[in-house]
């Protein structure tokens, strides 16, 4: 995942921000798990939002995600 994009989308508009971010989705993402994160990412009212998302995602797909997080159990019962 590209820190740099990472770093800057709470700065963008939200539209803007939810384009660079689906666009950041890795390919080893699960069918199921990769549709919500679309379905959360499209839904978020703010570009703060939609990054706080992709960092959750960053922390999980880097291993420092926390286990059996309400974040965790929301994307594995997708």
């Amino acid at each position: 995942m590209n820190l740099e994009k990472l770093q800057t989308l709470d700065k963008l508009e939200i539209n803007q921000a939810r384009e660079v971010a689906i666009s950041m989705l890795g390919k080893k993402t699960k069918p199921l798990v990769l549709q919500q994160l679309k379905l959360d990412i499209q839904n978020a009212p703010t570009s703060v939002e939609v990054s706080r998302i992709m960092w959750q995602v960053y922390l999980s797909g880097t291993g420092l995600g926390t286990i059996g997080s309400a974040w965790k159990k929301h994307y594995n019962t997708a």
